[in-house]
């Protein structure tokens, strides 16, 4: 994270995202996997690691353009999605909760983000640690306490 709200309750920018060494490992395991399907020769190796590379590179490379994922900007809570930025003032938010999800035994915890978007639509986004490049209590918490709570508390 970076910023955050001063003690008179002005909002400084925030920006929560991934970090870039993940998405550049992909992009480049891809480019390796290309240069060795293109220097085998074999078809079949050439059709594998073709398919890899269009796995991995497009992969990488939306998680690079995505960034910030989360942002604070002027008031306004700014998503980063394929689309494009959605900008969400603090009265259409709806509710951040946190959650906590057992996968194999391991406890993930996810924040969970409604708000109302500009045609009037309840928009719900899940958030990952790998989304957001921090713990997803943190962040909901930061979030509140710059007044992006809704109507609710921070629900766990």
């Amino acid at each position: 994270m970076s910023g955050g709200a001063t003690a008179d309750g002005a909002h400084r920018a925030a920006s929560w995202s991934p970090g870039t060494v993940w998405p550049t490992v992909q992009i480049a395991l891809g480019i390796v996997a290309v240069v060795a399907g293109v220097s085998t020769g074999d078809p079949l190796g050439l059709l594998l690691t073709g398919l890899l590379a269009l796995l991995l590179i497009p992969a990488g490379a939306l998680q690079l353009l995505r960034r910030p994922r989360i942002e604070v900007v002027d008031g306004l809570l700014a998503v980063k999605k394929l689309g494009g930025v959605l900008f969400v003032p603090p009265a259409q938010m709806v509710e951040i909760r946190t959650l906590g999800v057992a996968r194999w035994g391991v406890r993930q915890h996810l924040m969970r983000l409604e708000y109302v978007d500009d045609r009037g639509r309840e928009q719900l986004d899940v958030f990952t640690r790998g989304d957001l490049g921090a713990d997803p209590r943190e962040v909901a918490e930061a979030l509140i306490g710059m007044g992006f709570g809704g109507p609710g508390e921070l629900s766990r």
